[in-house]
């Protein structure tokens, strides 16, 4: 009986430094994450599986690298990339921030049209309405109990793992797809690979973590907790992204139906939710997205004032803060008006936010890098060789990666006649 009474405490302090990785990490599933794994898994079926791998020890290493910093610094990225790099260059990856941010607030208010339509609510009434409640309800300082809800709503991912089993995969397949690169030769698969990359590992996510580990008051002591927080939340992630994925390609891929649609996404939980499948997966899309909506705004006004020394955060008033509202209100507003008058549907408004989040995020690796291998100029301790030229390799191959992907989709984008050309040469090599 005393030894259980010893673990109460220790659990106690666990529970009290976690959310950071699990907020940050399970973020990433929301409207863009879910259009954007169910569109790879029923236009390429397993062959994108083996991105979600090397996304795991990428978003493992650089989210721990972002824990690091802040707990041993005290400061946000923002902050440090300020005080390291400067004005010019802060505003670089301001800039950066805010563009990706904006395309990823845009899907989210896409994801609650399109989860309100399947219950044939138009987007003319939904959008303005929980634009508005968004607004509010930020600027009235709600946002703790907001975190709280979104990590129950998060769990509505475990439909995705039920659901995939139901579809009874063949899970040799699955492992072998899961490590087994593949690279053909076509535009809409370096979007989808693109879009995985940009929706597993965000710009907002390297900012969000390190400033709410900061806001936390989570100190050294409690370091090795949060880097279990980081792993354990990594693979959550990409484990929900590949169950995703599974799903999809037995109930979609197979029977030649690919996402183009709210609609189609709900009918890859048919297996496990059967004639509820709809309603039930608009449900979950809607949440995730009205999170969604609640924590990109409040994230970008909250890092560009933060990076540009202005007051910030929902427990100043109006008149403490008038940038840091005034971002939000822009920030909800042009993201609600983009979806009303936009020409594209609104799938691909959310599966475009995240390639742009692809191509903006490695700027921000550049600059997290460079901090982690000044990081004991910064205040951190030293480190392990070992563990710094792994967290570079790793690093360093996906900024190379992704720009690489980058620029072929843009060729293959711009230049189509050249597709078959580099056809036979991608044979060749």
């Amino acid at each position: 009986m005393p030894k259980f009474r010893n673990i109460w405490p220790g659990l106690a302090v666990v529970f009290a430094v976690i959310g950071p990785a699990i907020i940050s990490g399970t973020a990433n599933n929301d409207a863009g994450g879910i259009s954007t794994y169910s569109y790879a898994g029923s236009r390429f079926g397993y062959m994108l599986l083996w991105v979600l791998v090397v996304n795991f020890f990428t978003l493992a290493c650089t989210q721990e690298i972002g824990v690091r910093l802040g707990i041993f610094t005290g400061k946000g990225l923002a902050s440090l990339i300020r005080e390291r790099f400067g004005v010019r260059w802060t505003f670089l990856a301001v800039l950066t921030l805010f563009a990706a941010n904006l395309a990823v607030t845009t899907s989210e208010f896409a994801g609650i049209a399109a989860s309100l339509e399947l219950f044939h609510l138009s987007r003319w009434f939904t959008v303005p309405a929980l634009a508005i409640i968004v607004w509010v309800v930020l600027y009235k300082g709600s946002f703790k109990k907001i975190e709280r809800f979104f990590l129950v709503i998060s769990t509505f991912f475990l439909v995705y793992i039920v659901s995939a089993v139901m579809s009874d995969p063949n899970w040799l397949d699955v492992a072998q797809s899961s490590v087994t690169p593949y690279f053909p030769a076509d535009k809409e698969f370096f979007l989808a690979l693109l879009g995985i990359m940009g929706t597993t590992i965000t710009p907002w996510g390297q900012f969000f973590i390190q400033s709410y580990v900061v806001d936390k008051g989570i100190d050294a002591k409690h370091y090795k907790i949060e880097k279990m927080e980081v792993y354990f939340s990594a693979f959550f992630t990409c484990f929900i992204a590949a169950m995703i994925i599974i799903t999809t390609k037995n109930v979609l891929y197979d029977n030649h139906v690919v996402i183009d649609s709210a609609e189609k996404a709900a009918l890859a939980l048919t297996p496990v939710l059967g004639v509820f499948a709809k309603n039930i997966f608009a449900f979950g899309f809607f949440f995730a997205s009205l999170l969604g909506a609640f924590i990109l705004p409040l994230s970008t006004s909250y890092c560009i004032c933060e990076a540009l020394g202005f007051e910030h955060g929902v427990n100043r008033t109006w008149k403490q803060a008038r940038l840091f509202y005034s971002l939000l209100a822009i920030i909800i507003a042009f993201s609600a008006v983009f979806v009303l008058t936009t020409f594209f549907s609104l799938f691909q408004i959310m599966l475009f936010s995240q390639v742009v989040n692809g191509m903006l995020l490695p700027i921000i690796l550049i600059f997290l890098i460079i901090l982690l291998n000044e990081a004991e100029q910064l205040g951190a301790p030293k480190g392990s060789k070992f563990g710094k030229i792994f967290y570079n390799i790793i690093t360093w191959e996906t900024i190379v990666r992704l720009i690489l992907v980058s620029i072929l989709l843009v060729v293959f984008t711009l230049f189509p006649f050249l597709i078959d050309f580099i056809k036979k040469w991608w044979v060749v090599i």
